[in-house]
């Protein structure tokens, strides 16, 4: 009796055991908060900014961290970024900034109002202009 006993405790540990080996990991997930970035006029359409540009900083990481949750297009916004920094990226390249330059980060309103601009002001080609046209051929 006391053998029978002893046999079903081993199993019982053999059987504990084996569980908590085979049990998954948890994982936390811990998200961060940009909490620079996060004022209360970030959430007006009219607030523009200024950033610091550091070393190792992407053109990329600075706007998800301003325009992350804002739902434009991320090339509209990269475009006007550049249209209103052209001295802080080596020959307009978004890949490529001068480090502590001040990037001027603009408005929603002004991203906007560069994406639908008007198209009168947008300048129309005469029959004159098109004979003054570059044409390559070849290679």
């Amino acid at each position: 009796m006391m053998f029978n006993k002893l046999i079903i405790i081993l199993i019982c540990k053999a059987l504990l055991l084996h569980s908590l080996s085979v049990a998954q990991p948890i994982v936390i997930l811990e998200y961060s908060d940009n909490s620079e970035a996060k004022t209360e006029n970030s959430n007006d359409e009219n607030y523009s900014t200024y950033y610091k540009v550091k070393k190792n900083d992407t053109l990329s990481k600075i706007i998800e961290k301003y325009y992350g949750n804002k739902g434009l297009n991320y090339t509209f916004v990269q475009a006007a970024i550049l249209y209103k920094n052209k001295n802080a990226f080596v020959r307009s390249n978004p890949n490529f900034m001068y480090a502590k330059k001040n990037l001027y980060l603009p408005s929603i309103n002004e991203i906007k109002e560069l994406v639908y601009k008007d198209k009168k002001k947008l300048p129309t080609m005469n029959k004159t202009s098109i004979n003054k046209e570059i044409y390559f051929f070849g290679n």
